[in-house]
């Protein structure tokens, strides 16, 4: 992953002001940091925030707690699993650069581990490899060092132990990262705010049917429906987190529009204005809003068919209280300082093609499958050479939502059924409507190893949506063939023309 030349500047030994729990401090900013020189501050006014870890010196070290426990969710003791015993975890804030070391102490009654959700790093060894098993009463050392061209953005983590990750999951095991970056120095003067969203909580409930909310509320930050508090005209920065496990949301404020700026930690080269925020589970989105006429206003996740005929009814995510002296602050104009470039016009190497699928079971719940197939992680079933640009054709001909989710590299959005998507579009999960073709490239760099591709929706992940993927440096005669796997079956059909 590089950065354009024109945006690599690196800002070094500078302390930048921070906020802890309402506290002012200094960050220490290491040599080798690429951190923001001024990033803008969590506003502090009642609004409920998770404990947030700052990097210092260029590193973070820290121990991360999963246990499962009760917590109080709108004013009912709750079964949940949580890190540090906190809905949601802390959030780690980070540079580009930094070193990131996490001890995760297992204190479930099964395995568990970690995924770096949509960060660039390495899927070997102790780094973010989610072919890991951390036993019942282990501690794992994670290391892992983030590269200096991290795009700046929202990402998150969470297990990824394959098939308990829709229990562990949607039990409420979930944190925000935070990398910051040039974009919050061109945000400075706008404040922020993190809304991470999860529900359906409850430890050893049982998985609700595809399509249905989870049991419980959404909560945001952990609270049900919390107020969030804005000045008429006020301009602020949302940092939208979908960690629910399985549920997709259409968000909309009231009429109002949204001003994106970001889709999966990934800038936008300029921003988009949408009436409503369609995210999938896994997703994030960060946008402006600005404050409206004095009132109270709903943020809603409104009635959405997650399967054909079947729409989940509306629901009160959190309630916006605009009050205050009226504010008149400008929107930002003209491009943003992303971090990514576009691979409209460059030349691809391979063209592979994804169905997905439902496969009836003799008894419980259907297989989801990736061309036919169901998840078997001893199996490899995409390799790719480092450095080179595939561009996979996603088609999902089932009644129901699903996503395409893949670890260690983002991928640029090409077209949606037919339709060339007009602006430059990189993210990390996408969504894929009942009957759609959805056309993505993906340009693996930096990192060699394997790792997975997945529907995001982890009621299907669980259930075998999901596959491995490989990146080598160079490929060998077999593995530039079209990718087979046991007993000669077609799992990914691909067309290779490598250049020597």
């Amino acid at each position: 992953m590089k950065i354009p030349s024109r945006a690599a500047t690196a800002v070094m030994g500078l302390a930048a002001a921070i906020v802890v729990n309402g506290s002012q401090g200094a960050r220490a900013v290491g040599t080798a940091s690429y951190c923001a020189q001024h990033p803008p501050v969590m506003i502090k006014d009642g609004f409920p925030e998770p404990r947030m870890i700052f990097s210092h010196n260029d590193n973070l070290s820290t121990t991360l707690t999963l246990a499962a426990g009760t917590t109080s969710i709108d004013h009912k003791s709750t079964p949940t699993i949580t890190y540090d015993g906190t809905l949601p975890g802390p959030v780690l804030v980070l540079c580009p650069g930094d070193h990131l070391a996490i001890n995760l102490a297992n204190r479930l009654q099964e395995p568990t581990n970690l995924h770096l959700h949509g960060m660039h790093v390495s899927p070997l060894g102790n780094g973010d490899n989610v072919f890991i098993r951390i036993n019942p009463g282990q501690t794992f050392a994670y290391s892992y060092h983030i590269p200096g061209d991290q795009p700046a953005g929202s990402y998150w983590y969470h297990p990824h132990y394959d098939p308990l990750v829709d229990t562990q999951t949607g039990g409420g095991a979930a944190g925000a990262i935070l990398v910051e970056g040039r974009i919050d120095n061109y945000l400075a003067k706008i404040p922020q705010r993190l809304i991470m969203i999860q529900g359906g909580f409850g430890f050893g409930n049982p998985i609700p049917e595809p399509g249905e909310p989870g049991p419980g509320p959404l909560v945001v930050n952990g609270v049900v429906n919390p107020t969030l508090k804005i000045r008429p005209g006020q301009v602020q920065r949302w940092r939208i987190f979908n960690a629910t496990s399985d549920r997709f949301l259409k968000l909309s404020l009231a009429g109002q529009s949204f001003t994106v700026l970001a889709e999966d930690g990934n800038t936008l080269h300029r921003t988009l204005r949408q009436r409503a925020l369609l995210i999938p589970p896994g997703s994030r989105r960060e946008v402006l809003v600005r404050g409206g006429a004095a009132g109270r206003y709903q943020l809603s996740a409104v009635p959405f068919e997650q399967v054909q005929g079947i729409a989940e009814p509306e629901e009160t995510v959190l309630t916006v209280l605009s009050s205050g002296r009226h504010a008149t602050e400008a929107l930002p104009a003209g491009p943003l300082p992303y971090d990514l470039g576009d691979l409209r016009s460059a030349h691809v190497n391979v063209n592979r093609r994804v169905v997905y699928g439902i496969m009836p079971m003799p008894s419980g719940p259907p297989g989801f499958t990736l061309n036919g197939m169901t998840f078997d992680p001893n199996r490899v079933d995409v390799t790719m050479q480092l450095g080179s640009l595939e561009q996979w054709t996603l088609e999902n001909p089932t009644n129901q939502w699903h996503t395409f989710h893949i670890h260690q590299n983002p991928f640029q959005v090409m077209s949606v059924n037919g339709h060339a998507v007009n602006y430059i579009d990189w993210e990390d999960n996408v969504a894929l409507p009942p009957g759609s073709t959805v056309v993505v490239r993906i340009h693996p760099t930096d990192f060699t190893g394997k790792f997975v591709f997945h529907c995001h929706v982890q009621f299907h992940e669980d259930h075998g949506m999901m596959a491995v993927v490989q990146v080598v440096r160079h490929l060998t005669a077999a593995e530039a063939r079209p990718s087979v796997v046991h007993e000669g079956a077609l799992l990914i059909t691909s067309s290779a023309n490598l250049e020597k």
